[in-house]
């Protein structure tokens, strides 16, 4: 039996099951960034492609308005109502919880900040999915994919300290372990030896403790070039002070060189 630790939330669910797939996007007050991403993927009938559940972390913009989510196509939208739980996998987490009830076969997570180019990839990441792939891995560094302006030191942290120590903790290379576009299949999601809902997953673990326990549990894996841009001319991420970055890499080496299930 899966131990399941959520925290409390609000759901809004606008039509039934419509895809075999769903894909969740987290969100905590992304403003514009956010309406541009909507618009784009109902431009492209992304909403078409699979359901989409925004997973809210209680923004204090219209990122949480039913209405305006329901407007895009959404099928559900989830708000984190419980600040004492904080974190981008305490919203994910509900995600994922959600969507195994609803039986989807997988599940595909991206960032709501409008940095992904989903409108191009994400049928690639669904056709992925429905051969069979249990992990699948958006990257820049793969033909066919690359990255807009993103930070020197990003680039360099991602590439010579991120890369390598996921590698070596999965026995497989990783080229883009910190791009938070994946997809998981519902076998891989619901392991017990994952204990995919347990309070383990609390911050970015969703990015990186999959990666590593994959292969060792025998999981098929696939990376899928993408694109990935950063604004040109402001704050590039959330992750923006030293102690923030310190903290990421502390927690990528852990999960890296955790005990493999």
């Amino acid at each position: 039996m899966m131990n399941v630790f959520l925290a409390n939330y609000e759901k809004h669910i606008f039509f039934p099951k419509r895809n075999i797939y769903a894909c969740i996007i987290p969100v905590l007050n992304e403003a514009e960034r956010f309406h541009s991403q909507m618009r784009k993927m109902k431009e492209a009938n992304i909403f078409e492609l699979c359901d989409v559940f925004i997973c809210d972390g209680n923004s204090i913009d219209d990122s949480s308005n039913p209405e305006i989510v329901k407007s895009y196509g959404a099928r559900g939208l989830i708000i984190k109502k419980d600040e004492k739980k904080q974190g981008q996998a305490v919203q994910l987490k509900i995600g994922f919880y959600e969507t195994m009830k609803e039986k989807y076969h997988g599940v595909i997570m991206v960032d709501g900040n409008d940095k992904d180019n989903i409108t191009d990839t994400l049928a690639l990441f669904l056709d992925a999915l429905s051969q069979g792939f249990d992990l699948v891995q958006g990257t820049r560094y793969r033909k066919g994919g690359y990255g807009i302006n993103t930070p020197i030191l990003r680039e360099l942290a991602i590439k010579f300290v991120a890369s390598p120590m996921v590698s070596l903790g999965a026995k497989r290379w990783y080229s883009d372990p910190c791009n938070g576009y994946k997809a998981f299949s519902r076998r891989f999601i619901l392991d017990p030896k994952m204990n995919w809902f347990s309070d383990f997953y609390q911050s970015y673990e969703y990015c990186y403790y999959p990666l590593v326990q994959a292969k060792h549990l025998g999981y098929k894996i696939i990376e899928i070039p993408t694109v990935r841009a950063y604004p040109k001319d402001s704050v590039p991420s959330k992750i923006t002070s030293l102690s923030h970055h310190l903290n990421l890499l502390r927690l990528i080496f852990l999960l890296s060189f955790s005990k493999k299930v």
